[in-house]
Protein backbone atom coordinates (compact mmCIF):
# COMPACT_ATOMS: atom_id res chain seq x y z
CA UNK A 1 0.00 0.00 0.00
CA UNK A 2 1.02 3.42 -0.91
CA UNK A 3 2.62 4.91 2.13
CA UNK A 4 2.04 8.66 1.34
CA UNK A 5 -1.01 10.18 1.95
CA UNK A 6 -2.72 12.96 0.41
CA UNK A 7 -5.93 14.98 1.79
CA UNK A 8 -7.54 17.15 4.38
CA UNK A 9 -7.47 14.22 7.04
CA UNK A 10 -4.38 14.03 9.59
CA UNK A 11 -2.30 11.27 9.50
CA UNK A 12 0.30 10.71 11.93
CA UNK A 13 2.47 8.82 9.96
CA UNK A 14 2.51 11.23 7.37
CA UNK A 15 2.75 14.46 9.73
CA UNK A 16 6.32 15.61 9.11
CA UNK A 17 8.15 18.21 11.70
CA UNK A 18 6.72 21.46 13.01
CA UNK A 19 7.89 20.94 16.65
CA UNK A 20 8.58 24.14 17.07
CA UNK A 21 5.37 25.72 15.58
CA UNK A 22 3.22 23.65 17.42
CA UNK A 23 4.68 24.33 20.95
CA UNK A 24 4.26 28.04 20.24
CA UNK A 25 1.07 27.58 19.41
CA UNK A 26 0.15 25.35 22.62
CA UNK A 27 1.89 27.92 24.76
CA UNK A 28 -0.51 30.77 23.32
CA UNK A 29 -3.39 28.44 23.82
CA UNK A 30 -2.54 27.80 27.42
CA UNK A 31 -2.42 31.22 28.21
CA UNK A 32 -5.37 31.65 27.24
CA UNK A 33 -5.19 33.75 23.90
CA UNK A 34 -7.10 33.48 20.55
CA UNK A 35 -5.10 32.83 18.55
CA UNK A 36 -4.92 33.21 13.95
CA UNK A 37 -2.89 30.93 12.08
CA UNK A 38 -2.24 32.31 8.58
CA UNK A 39 -0.45 29.83 5.87
CA UNK A 40 0.08 29.12 2.41
CA UNK A 41 -2.80 27.26 0.20
CA UNK A 42 -1.56 23.72 0.62
CA UNK A 43 1.02 24.59 3.15
CA UNK A 44 0.29 21.65 5.48
CA UNK A 45 -2.26 23.73 7.79
CA UNK A 46 -5.02 21.73 8.06
CA UNK A 47 -3.06 18.96 9.20
CA UNK A 48 -1.42 20.77 11.60
CA UNK A 49 -4.21 22.30 13.47
CA UNK A 50 -5.78 18.52 13.49
CA UNK A 51 -3.10 16.96 15.11
CA UNK A 52 -3.78 20.26 17.86
CA UNK A 53 -7.87 19.04 17.79
CA UNK A 54 -6.33 15.37 18.85
CA UNK A 55 -2.72 15.50 20.39
CA UNK A 56 -2.84 18.91 22.27
CA UNK A 57 -4.69 17.58 25.92
CA UNK A 58 -7.26 20.08 25.77
CA UNK A 59 -11.07 19.59 24.56
CA UNK A 60 -11.22 20.93 21.22
CA UNK A 61 -13.86 21.50 18.82
CA UNK A 62 -12.86 21.95 14.54
CA UNK A 63 -15.13 22.51 11.62
CA UNK A 64 -14.13 23.37 8.28
CA UNK A 65 -15.90 26.21 6.58
CA UNK A 66 -15.09 25.17 3.24
CA UNK A 67 -17.69 22.19 4.06
CA UNK A 68 -20.41 24.83 5.73
CA UNK A 69 -22.99 26.89 4.24
CA UNK A 70 -25.54 28.21 6.83
CA UNK A 71 -25.50 28.96 10.05
CA UNK A 72 -27.78 25.88 10.91
CA UNK A 73 -24.61 23.55 9.50
CA UNK A 74 -22.13 25.39 11.45
CA UNK A 75 -23.99 25.48 14.93
CA UNK A 76 -24.83 21.51 14.02
CA UNK A 77 -21.37 20.75 13.74
CA UNK A 78 -20.29 22.11 16.81
CA UNK A 79 -22.83 21.19 18.76
CA UNK A 80 -22.62 17.82 17.86
CA UNK A 81 -18.47 17.37 19.15
CA UNK A 82 -19.91 19.32 21.99
CA UNK A 83 -22.08 16.55 23.07
CA UNK A 84 -19.15 13.58 22.04
CA UNK A 85 -16.77 15.65 24.47
CA UNK A 86 -19.85 15.86 27.05
CA UNK A 87 -19.81 11.59 26.82
CA UNK A 88 -17.06 11.55 29.06
CA UNK A 89 -19.80 13.22 32.04
CA UNK A 90 -22.84 12.57 33.02
CA UNK A 91 -24.42 13.70 29.34
CA UNK A 92 -27.96 13.35 30.38
CA UNK A 93 -27.86 15.31 33.26
CA UNK A 94 -26.28 18.12 31.27
CA UNK A 95 -29.18 17.99 28.46
CA UNK A 96 -31.35 18.21 30.93
CA UNK A 97 -30.21 20.95 33.11
CA UNK A 98 -28.79 23.06 30.59
CA UNK A 99 -30.29 22.47 27.19
CA UNK A 100 -34.35 23.52 28.49
CA UNK A 101 -33.16 27.71 27.12
CA UNK A 102 -31.65 26.79 23.80
CA UNK A 103 -33.04 26.97 20.53
CA UNK A 104 -32.52 24.02 19.37
CA UNK A 105 -33.64 20.32 20.54
CA UNK A 106 -30.86 16.83 20.78
CA UNK A 107 -32.02 13.49 20.36
CA UNK A 108 -29.86 10.92 20.91
CA UNK A 109 -30.87 7.67 18.90
CA UNK A 110 -28.20 4.53 19.18
CA UNK A 111 -25.31 6.67 20.35
CA UNK A 112 -25.93 9.53 17.26
CA UNK A 113 -26.83 13.05 17.96
CA UNK A 114 -29.46 14.44 16.20
CA UNK A 115 -30.20 18.42 16.09
CA UNK A 116 -33.65 19.93 15.46
CA UNK A 117 -34.02 23.81 15.23
CA UNK A 118 -36.59 26.07 16.08
CA UNK A 119 -38.19 27.16 12.59
CA UNK A 120 -39.65 30.59 14.18
CA UNK A 121 -35.63 31.08 15.35
CA UNK A 122 -33.74 33.48 13.70
CA UNK A 123 -29.83 33.01 13.02
CA UNK A 124 -28.88 35.76 15.36
CA UNK A 125 -30.96 33.43 18.24
CA UNK A 126 -29.26 30.39 16.71
CA UNK A 127 -25.37 31.82 17.04
CA UNK A 128 -26.52 33.22 20.61
CA UNK A 129 -27.63 29.87 21.92
CA UNK A 130 -24.07 28.39 20.39
CA UNK A 131 -22.44 30.49 22.40
CA UNK A 132 -24.35 29.97 25.29
CA UNK A 133 -23.99 26.55 24.84
CA UNK A 134 -19.99 26.47 24.51
CA UNK A 135 -19.99 28.81 28.02
CA UNK A 136 -22.10 26.09 29.66
CA UNK A 137 -20.12 23.09 28.33
CA UNK A 138 -16.60 25.03 29.52
CA UNK A 139 -18.30 25.36 32.99
CA UNK A 140 -19.54 21.32 33.15
CA UNK A 141 -15.65 20.30 32.25
CA UNK A 142 -14.34 22.78 34.50
CA UNK A 143 -10.98 23.05 31.79
CA UNK A 144 -10.28 25.20 29.05
CA UNK A 145 -12.11 24.90 25.36
CA UNK A 146 -10.90 25.35 22.10
CA UNK A 147 -12.49 25.92 19.39
CA UNK A 148 -10.60 25.33 16.16
CA UNK A 149 -12.42 27.44 12.76
CA UNK A 150 -10.39 26.39 9.65
CA UNK A 151 -10.30 27.84 6.95
CA UNK A 152 -12.17 30.77 7.72
CA UNK A 153 -11.99 33.24 5.12
CA UNK A 154 -15.32 31.50 3.73
CA UNK A 155 -17.12 32.39 6.95
CA UNK A 156 -19.59 34.60 4.29
CA UNK A 157 -21.19 31.44 3.16
CA UNK A 158 -22.47 30.63 6.39
CA UNK A 159 -23.35 34.47 7.55
CA UNK A 160 -22.04 37.81 6.09
CA UNK A 161 -22.07 39.08 9.98
CA UNK A 162 -20.53 35.89 11.41
CA UNK A 163 -17.59 37.91 12.24
CA UNK A 164 -19.77 40.42 14.40
CA UNK A 165 -21.37 37.96 16.06
CA UNK A 166 -17.85 36.15 16.83
CA UNK A 167 -16.22 39.51 18.04
CA UNK A 168 -19.38 39.89 20.60
CA UNK A 169 -18.93 36.46 22.33
CA UNK A 170 -14.80 36.74 22.38
CA UNK A 171 -15.24 39.95 24.41
CA UNK A 172 -17.35 38.02 26.85
CA UNK A 173 -16.42 34.15 26.62
CA UNK A 174 -15.75 32.46 29.63
CA UNK A 175 -12.18 29.92 29.25
CA UNK A 176 -13.17 28.98 25.93
CA UNK A 177 -10.52 29.98 23.21
CA UNK A 178 -10.86 30.34 19.60
CA UNK A 179 -8.60 29.50 16.62
CA UNK A 180 -9.17 31.17 13.19
CA UNK A 181 -7.32 29.87 10.32
CA UNK A 182 -7.21 30.49 6.88
CA UNK A 183 -4.55 30.63 3.73
CA UNK A 184 -6.16 34.31 2.37
CA UNK A 185 -3.54 36.48 3.89
CA UNK A 186 -4.85 39.62 3.01
CA UNK A 187 -8.40 39.04 3.45
CA UNK A 188 -7.16 37.77 7.11
CA UNK A 189 -4.68 40.85 7.45
CA UNK A 190 -7.73 43.41 6.69
CA UNK A 191 -10.07 41.10 9.25
CA UNK A 192 -7.88 40.98 12.62
CA UNK A 193 -4.42 42.95 12.04
CA UNK A 194 -6.30 46.20 10.57
CA UNK A 195 -7.82 48.57 12.79
CA UNK A 196 -10.60 48.88 10.65
CA UNK A 197 -11.30 45.30 10.53
CA UNK A 198 -14.78 43.75 12.72
CA UNK A 199 -12.24 41.16 14.56
CA UNK A 200 -8.95 44.05 15.09
CA UNK A 201 -7.34 43.39 18.70
CA UNK A 202 -8.86 40.11 19.35
CA UNK A 203 -6.43 36.98 18.48
CA UNK A 204 -2.24 36.32 18.40
CA UNK A 205 -1.08 36.35 15.27
CA UNK A 206 0.64 32.75 14.14
CA UNK A 207 2.36 32.60 10.96
CA UNK A 208 2.84 29.18 9.92
CA UNK A 209 4.79 29.84 6.59
CA UNK A 210 8.15 28.16 7.02
CA UNK A 211 8.89 25.07 4.95
CA UNK A 212 9.72 21.89 6.54
CA UNK A 213 13.78 21.26 7.01
CA UNK A 214 15.94 19.28 4.55
CA UNK A 215 17.00 16.86 6.65
CA UNK A 216 13.66 15.68 8.35
CA UNK A 217 12.07 15.81 4.75
CA UNK A 218 14.62 13.65 3.43
CA UNK A 219 14.72 10.99 6.61
CA UNK A 220 10.88 10.82 6.29
CA UNK A 221 11.09 9.41 2.38
CA UNK A 222 13.88 7.17 2.64
CA UNK A 223 11.94 5.64 5.77
CA UNK A 224 8.44 5.43 4.14
CA UNK A 225 9.63 3.87 0.80
CA UNK A 226 11.91 1.32 2.88
CA UNK A 227 9.21 0.43 5.05
CA UNK A 228 7.19 -0.46 2.12
CA UNK A 229 9.52 -2.51 0.29
CA UNK A 230 11.01 -0.19 -1.97
CA UNK A 231 13.98 2.18 -1.79
CA UNK A 232 15.04 5.88 -2.08
CA UNK A 233 18.95 7.20 -1.77
CA UNK A 234 19.23 9.94 0.27
CA UNK A 235 20.71 11.44 -2.74
CA UNK A 236 17.36 10.97 -5.07
CA UNK A 237 15.25 12.26 -2.01
CA UNK A 238 17.25 15.19 -1.74
CA UNK A 239 16.22 15.78 -5.07
CA UNK A 240 12.68 15.39 -4.42
CA UNK A 241 12.87 17.89 -1.67
CA UNK A 242 14.62 20.57 -3.73
CA UNK A 243 11.57 20.47 -6.25
CA UNK A 244 9.38 20.48 -3.79
CA UNK A 245 10.94 23.37 -1.66
CA UNK A 246 9.86 21.12 1.51
CA UNK A 247 6.50 22.21 0.69
CA UNK A 248 4.28 19.73 2.85
CA UNK A 249 1.59 19.24 0.70
CA UNK A 250 3.59 18.78 -2.68
CA UNK A 251 6.01 16.45 -0.28
CA UNK A 252 3.08 14.10 0.12
CA UNK A 253 1.89 14.24 -3.70
CA UNK A 254 5.06 13.55 -5.23
CA UNK A 255 6.23 11.22 -2.43
CA UNK A 256 2.67 9.76 -3.37
CA UNK A 257 3.29 9.93 -7.50
CA UNK A 258 7.02 8.29 -7.08
CA UNK A 259 5.98 5.49 -5.24
CA UNK A 260 3.55 4.45 -7.83
CA UNK A 261 6.22 5.01 -10.47
CA UNK A 262 9.17 3.34 -8.88
CA UNK A 263 9.53 -0.50 -9.82
CA UNK A 264 11.91 -1.44 -6.68
CA UNK A 265 14.61 1.32 -6.36
CA UNK A 266 13.62 4.82 -7.51
CA UNK A 267 15.71 6.34 -10.41
CA UNK A 268 16.67 9.80 -11.52
CA UNK A 269 14.20 9.19 -14.46
CA UNK A 270 11.52 8.22 -12.24
CA UNK A 271 11.79 11.42 -10.22
CA UNK A 272 11.75 13.24 -13.57
CA UNK A 273 8.52 11.33 -15.05
CA UNK A 274 6.66 11.92 -11.27
CA UNK A 275 7.42 15.26 -11.12
CA UNK A 276 6.48 16.63 -14.73
CA UNK A 277 3.36 14.28 -14.39
CA UNK A 278 2.56 16.06 -11.75
CA UNK A 279 2.84 19.49 -13.23
CA UNK A 280 0.51 18.44 -16.23
CA UNK A 281 -1.81 16.81 -13.61
CA UNK A 282 -1.98 20.38 -11.51
CA UNK A 283 -2.22 22.80 -15.43
CA UNK A 284 -5.81 22.71 -15.53
CA UNK A 285 -6.51 23.99 -12.10
CA UNK A 286 -3.69 26.42 -12.33
CA UNK A 287 -5.41 27.72 -15.91
CA UNK A 288 -9.05 28.22 -14.32
CA UNK A 289 -7.43 30.03 -12.00
CA UNK A 290 -5.53 32.08 -14.44
CA UNK A 291 -8.80 33.03 -16.03
CA UNK A 292 -10.70 33.83 -13.34
CA UNK A 293 -8.19 36.38 -12.43
CA UNK A 294 -9.19 38.28 -15.64
CA UNK A 295 -6.09 40.13 -15.78
CA UNK A 296 -4.81 41.56 -19.58
CA UNK A 297 -0.86 41.00 -18.31
CA UNK A 298 -1.07 37.74 -14.83
CA UNK A 299 0.79 35.97 -17.68
CA UNK A 300 3.06 38.14 -18.15
CA UNK A 301 3.79 38.65 -14.48
CA UNK A 302 3.93 35.25 -13.73
CA UNK A 303 6.56 34.64 -16.07
CA UNK A 304 8.21 37.55 -14.64
CA UNK A 305 8.16 36.07 -10.81
CA UNK A 306 8.90 32.77 -11.94
CA UNK A 307 12.11 33.77 -13.76
CA UNK A 308 13.48 36.48 -11.21
CA UNK A 309 12.44 37.52 -7.70
CA UNK A 310 13.61 40.70 -7.82
CA UNK A 311 14.37 44.11 -9.58
CA UNK A 312 10.83 43.28 -10.94
CA UNK A 313 9.94 47.07 -11.97
CA UNK A 314 12.88 48.34 -13.69
CA UNK A 315 11.54 49.57 -17.31
CA UNK A 316 14.01 46.84 -18.76
CA UNK A 317 12.40 43.86 -16.90
CA UNK A 318 8.84 46.10 -17.70
CA UNK A 319 9.90 46.35 -21.38
CA UNK A 320 11.27 42.65 -21.93
CA UNK A 321 8.10 41.08 -20.27
CA UNK A 322 5.95 43.16 -22.28
CA UNK A 323 4.01 44.94 -19.17
CA UNK A 324 3.20 48.44 -19.99
CA UNK A 325 3.94 50.26 -16.24
CA UNK A 326 4.91 49.49 -12.96
CA UNK A 327 1.22 50.42 -11.56
CA UNK A 328 -0.18 47.71 -13.91
CA UNK A 329 2.56 45.37 -12.23
CA UNK A 330 1.76 46.48 -9.14
CA UNK A 331 -1.84 46.18 -9.26
CA UNK A 332 -1.44 42.43 -10.60
CA UNK A 333 0.54 40.85 -8.18
CA UNK A 334 -1.49 42.88 -5.43
CA UNK A 335 -4.45 40.25 -6.37
CA UNK A 336 -2.08 37.61 -6.48
CA UNK A 337 -0.99 38.17 -3.12
CA UNK A 338 -4.94 38.26 -2.46
CA UNK A 339 -4.84 34.63 -4.04
CA UNK A 340 -2.19 33.19 -2.18
CA UNK A 341 -0.29 32.59 -5.61
CA UNK A 342 2.67 35.56 -5.10
CA UNK A 343 4.25 36.24 -1.39
CA UNK A 344 6.29 39.35 -1.16
CA UNK A 345 9.63 38.54 0.74
CA UNK A 346 10.47 42.40 0.54
CA UNK A 347 10.76 45.91 -1.75
CA UNK A 348 10.53 45.22 -5.21
CA UNK A 349 10.42 41.25 -4.82
CA UNK A 350 8.38 38.66 -4.63
CA UNK A 351 8.30 34.73 -5.41
CA UNK A 352 5.42 32.39 -6.16
CA UNK A 353 4.37 30.37 -3.28
CA UNK A 354 3.46 26.99 -4.88
CA UNK A 355 6.68 25.23 -6.18
CA UNK A 356 4.10 23.47 -9.14
CA UNK A 357 2.87 26.66 -9.67
CA UNK A 358 6.66 27.71 -10.54
CA UNK A 359 6.93 25.17 -12.37
CA UNK A 360 4.03 25.64 -14.82
CA UNK A 361 4.37 29.11 -15.27
CA UNK A 362 7.78 28.04 -16.37
CA UNK A 363 6.40 25.84 -19.03
CA UNK A 364 3.57 27.20 -19.83
CA UNK A 365 4.55 30.75 -20.47
CA UNK A 366 7.81 30.02 -22.16
CA UNK A 367 7.14 31.82 -25.08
Amino acid sequence: MNPFKIGRSYNPENFVDREQEYAELLESVRSGNNVVVIAPRRFGKTWFLQKFALESGFNCLYVDLFGVYSVNGFVSALVRQIFEILRRTDLMAFVVNYLKSLPFSIELNLGLVGISFSKEVDDEALLNGLYELLNKAQRELNERLVVILDEFQAYKNIHKNLAESLRSYLQSRENVVFIFSGSFKHMLEQLFFESSGILYHSCLRFDLNSLLPENDCVEYLVRQFGRTGKVISPDLAKEVYARTKGHAYYLQLFGYELWNRADGKVSFDDVEHAFYEIVEKESYNYDVLIETLGYKYVKNALKLIAEQSSDLFSSETLERYGIPSSSVLSKILKKLSEYGIVEKLGRGRYEIVDPIFEQYARKRFSN
